[in-house]
């Protein structure tokens, strides 16, 4: 979609606001007016921060999809498997309950794929219900009737992606699918002495991808051009070739030129974290820090759209700042993109040999 922001006006406004409001976000005193004003773009801001995706004010495609999904609540349609998945809070909201109750639904990320359809059925079976792997009234009704504590991210821990392991100890033969982000008619950050991030996040993507072939890995490059490529897409293509390694690939900026350092990123929404996720990031952060110098900046979990989708394990990396005088200018040498995708290589090694 068109991102929509401050300044814009129309239907897309009207429909936005409505749904803030509808989440119980004040979009300003003249209400759903169709005005992207100071007013929307704080409840935007408070939305987005709220989900864990970027906070910029703007509604692109992931802040769309949540803003959507959000507004599904338990019991208010059917849940069922269909293709494309059903996606919502609704969805999510099951996969709390079912894992509650003993029920390994997977990663808690409000997709209706395969394992939650078995756990719904494995629950309707033990419950006594006709088992048809749909959330209809009754088995609502039962779901709602079983009286047990949730438990969150400090309790027990529900199963992870791919049971939180890859079942390999080194590169070799293992599925990895580099994603260097934006492309095409999204050139991503601009940075220092006419840096474009879509080209860097390629650059460094070719140059994983040879280092990773000569290791014996299989690789599937998402964005092989200057081309662009929509957030389902992506997750699509990656699903289809059956990744077990997902890594989206970035370049940070930051309006103050002093901002400086490396970054991880995994999949995260707020009581569900992928704990394979945060150990792989934290391996490739480490290595970026003490392989390339950089500022350790952590890693984080975010409910990104690159982190949720993949069925795969999911991390996103932003080695370094475009902006920076330094980080942005080495990033002009071939010498520096190759430092970096050593770095990450050396992260995916160690997380490989210790899980």
């Amino acid at each position: 979609m068109r991102p929509v922001s401050r300044g814009s006006r129309g239907k897309e406004v009207l429909d936005i606001q409505t749904r803030l409001r509808g989440l119980g976000l004040e979009v300003g005193r003249e209400g759903a007016d169709g005005h992207f004003g100071p007013q929307t773009e704080l409840a935007v801001r408070a939305f987005q921060q709220a989900r864990l995706v970027l906070a910029d004010g703007v509604v692109g495609e992931n802040t769309w999809a949540e803003l959507v999904e959000a507004g599904y609540q338990l019991g208010e349609r059917l849940v069922y498997v269909r293709i494309p998945p059903m996606r919502g809070d609704d969805v999510l909201d099951l996969q709390r309950r079912l894992n509650s109750f003993g029920f390994d639904s997977g990663p808690e990320d409000g997709i209706f794929g395969a394992l939650t359809e078995e756990a719904l059925m494995e629950f309707q079976r033990n419950a006594g219900l006709n088992v048809d792997a749909i959330l209809g009234e009754s088995t609502l009704d039962r779901l709602q009737r079983v009286h047990k504590a949730e438990l969150g991210v400090h309790g027990r821990k529900i199963p992870d992606r791919m049971g939180g392991y890859v079942g390999r100890s080194a590169l070799e033969g293992v599925k990895i699918a580099l994603d260097p982000g934006h492309g095409g008619t999204d050139p991503g950050h601009l940075g220092v002495e006419g840096l474009v991030e879509k080209k860097i996040n390629l650059d460094l993507a070719r140059t994983m991808a040879d280092m990773l072939n000569a290791r014996g890995a299989e690789v599937l490059l998402v964005r092989e051009s200057d081309s662009h490529m929509g957030f389902s897409e992506r997750a699509e293509a990656t699903n289809r070739w059956g990744t077990e390694i997902n890594l989206a690939l970035h370049h940070n900026a930051n309006s103050s030129a002093r901002a400086h350092g490396a970054a991880t990123y995994y999949f995260a929404n707020g009581t569900y974290f992928s704990e394979a996720g945060k150990r792989l990031a934290g391996y490739i952060v480490k290595e970026l820090v003490e392989g390339l110098g950089r500022t350790d900046l952590h890693t984080h979990g975010r409910n990104f759209s690159c982190l949720r989708e993949p069925d795969g394990l999911s991390v996103m990396v932003e080695p370094g700042f475009m902006t920076h005088p330094g980080e942005g200018a080495a990033l002009r040498r071939s010498e520096t993109i190759e430092a970096e995708a050593e770095a990450i290589l050396r992260g995916l090694e160690r997380y490989l040999s210790r899980s």
